[in-house]
Protein backbone atom coordinates (compact mmCIF):
# COMPACT_ATOMS: atom_id res chain seq x y z
CA UNK A 1 0.00 0.00 0.00
CA UNK A 2 1.40 3.32 -1.16
CA UNK A 3 0.82 6.15 0.88
CA UNK A 4 -1.70 7.79 -1.68
CA UNK A 5 -3.91 5.01 -1.54
CA UNK A 6 -3.44 5.57 2.72
CA UNK A 7 -4.68 9.46 2.06
CA UNK A 8 -7.24 8.61 -0.81
CA UNK A 9 -9.07 6.07 1.67
CA UNK A 10 -8.77 8.48 4.07
CA UNK A 11 -10.22 11.27 2.35
CA UNK A 12 -12.87 8.87 1.45
CA UNK A 13 -13.64 8.38 5.14
CA UNK A 14 -13.28 11.89 5.82
CA UNK A 15 -15.87 12.84 2.79
CA UNK A 16 -18.21 10.05 4.29
CA UNK A 17 -18.42 11.64 7.69
CA UNK A 18 -18.55 15.62 6.54
CA UNK A 19 -21.57 13.99 4.25
CA UNK A 20 -23.37 11.55 6.72
CA UNK A 21 -23.19 14.46 9.92
CA UNK A 22 -24.79 17.01 7.29
CA UNK A 23 -27.54 14.59 6.26
CA UNK A 24 -28.14 13.99 9.94
CA UNK A 25 -28.02 17.72 10.85
CA UNK A 26 -30.22 18.51 8.04
CA UNK A 27 -32.55 15.71 8.85
CA UNK A 28 -32.95 17.17 12.77
CA UNK A 29 -33.12 20.63 11.17
CA UNK A 30 -36.64 19.50 8.87
CA UNK A 31 -37.40 17.65 11.70
CA UNK A 32 -37.81 20.40 14.02
CA UNK A 33 -39.07 22.56 11.32
CA UNK A 34 -42.04 19.91 11.18
CA UNK A 35 -42.58 19.30 14.59
CA UNK A 36 -43.23 23.44 14.96
CA UNK A 37 -45.26 23.70 11.84
CA UNK A 38 -47.55 21.24 13.17
CA UNK A 39 -47.57 22.38 16.24
CA UNK A 40 -49.04 26.02 15.18
CA UNK A 41 -51.67 24.21 12.71
CA UNK A 42 -52.83 21.94 15.87
CA UNK A 43 -53.09 25.17 17.89
CA UNK A 44 -55.07 26.79 15.34
CA UNK A 45 -57.14 24.02 14.89
CA UNK A 46 -57.56 23.82 18.72
CA UNK A 47 -58.67 27.22 18.70
CA UNK A 48 -60.96 27.17 15.92
CA UNK A 49 -62.64 23.86 17.75
CA UNK A 50 -63.40 25.90 20.76
CA UNK A 51 -64.97 28.20 18.88
CA UNK A 52 -67.25 25.90 16.53
CA UNK A 53 -68.33 24.86 20.06
CA UNK A 54 -69.47 27.64 21.32
CA UNK A 55 -71.22 27.95 18.16
CA UNK A 56 -72.71 24.94 18.14
CA UNK A 57 -73.58 24.83 21.76
CA UNK A 58 -75.73 28.52 21.19
CA UNK A 59 -77.35 27.37 18.28
CA UNK A 60 -78.40 24.06 20.22
CA UNK A 61 -80.01 26.33 22.91
CA UNK A 62 -81.77 28.91 20.03
CA UNK A 63 -83.56 25.54 19.09
CA UNK A 64 -84.42 24.18 22.16
CA UNK A 65 -85.92 27.74 23.19
CA UNK A 66 -87.86 27.74 19.96
CA UNK A 67 -89.22 23.95 20.35
CA UNK A 68 -90.19 25.11 23.82
CA UNK A 69 -91.59 28.43 22.53
CA UNK A 70 -93.70 25.86 19.85
CA UNK A 71 -95.03 23.64 22.56
CA UNK A 72 -98.39 22.96 23.29
CA UNK A 73 -98.11 23.86 26.95
CA UNK A 74 -96.96 27.52 25.77
CA UNK A 75 -100.57 27.20 23.35
CA UNK A 76 -98.30 26.92 20.31
CA UNK A 77 -97.10 30.13 19.85
CA UNK A 78 -94.58 30.85 22.50
CA UNK A 79 -97.31 33.12 24.24
CA UNK A 80 -98.51 30.75 27.34
CA UNK A 81 -101.62 29.95 28.34
CA UNK A 82 -102.90 32.47 30.71
CA UNK A 83 -105.34 31.38 33.53
CA UNK A 84 -105.35 34.85 34.67
CA UNK A 85 -107.54 36.17 32.16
Amino acid sequence: MTPGLFQAIFAGVTLLILWSTTLAGAVVWIVNRIGKAKEEIMADFNTKHEANLQTVKALETLVIRHDVMLNSEFNGYGKGTSRHS
